[in-house]
């Protein structure tokens, strides 16, 4: 859940939530909640004005990889309002979507739409509590984000995982190099995890239109998808 197109003209300041740096990451998750919160009923007509294309492209590369397995158990964390159930629903009849996110004004739009089996309200993080072995799939799209997941994470997403299973993640390309915590532990974490053989990399690559500005110039995303070992 993250733009960063400060010229744009939205009816939320998305911006300002999505700064590159984070300064007290206690006090600044506590605000960020609220502001989810109190801009939930607007984030979608936002991301159009946005012309958000991250969700677009994990749907896509999940319906790839899971056409032929419509009642796969696929886990959408940071579903927020349900862009990705959204997009992924319209290429085909999933039955079985899960959203994990923390936000309850987000929640609530989401239900609203009747996207998922079920939402969990919560964070997502390393041994938090949830089921090892268990999702077909795990998407994920402007989740990794300064102050919004931890590079960790992807341990947790990858003991969640059914062997065989696949995670499929999109973020804005250039938050690999700006944001310290990704540019320092996400690449570190992807490649411990390859060598220790728990996943392997089936797709890094950049591509454009994560999101455009008002002259229509797009930002690059960048896709990763691993496969549980």
């Amino acid at each position: 859940m993250e733009l960063n197109m400060a010229a744009t003209k939205t009816a939320a300041p998305w911006n300002e939530v999505a700064k590159p740096t984070v300064i007290d990451e206690k006090q600044d998750s506590a605000e960020r909640l609220d502001f989810y919160n109190s801009n939930a009923a607007v984030y979608d007509s936002d991301m159009k004005v946005y012309g958000y294309g991250g969700p677009g492209v994990v749907a896509e590369t999940t319906h790839d990889l899971f056409k032929e397995r419509l009642d796969s158990r696929i886990l959408d964390v940071g579903s927020g309002t349900g862009l990705i159930a959204e997009k992924l629903l319209a290429l085909g009849q999933y039955t079985n979507l899960e959203g994990l996110e923390p936000s309850e004004g987000m929640n609530k739009i989401a239900e609203e739409k009747k996207l998922y089996t079920n939402i969990m309200q919560r964070f997502l993080f390393l041994d938090c509590g949830l089921e090892h072995n268990t999702y077909d799939g795990v998407v994920t799209c402007g989740t990794f984000v300064a102050g919004h997941m931890k590079s960790e994470v992807l341990v947790e997403i990858c003991n969640i995982l059914k062997p065989g299973g696949y995670f499929i993640m999109a973020m804005r390309d250039e938050y690999l190099e700006i944001v310290e915590e990704y540019k320092l532990h996400l690449r570190s974490t992807i490649n411990s995890l390859v060598k220790e053989g728990k996943w392997r990399t089936v797709r890094d690559e950049v591509f454009s239109n994560w999101v455009l500005h008002e002259n229509n110039q797009g930002v690059d995303g960048h896709l990763f998808v691993f496969q549980k070992c």
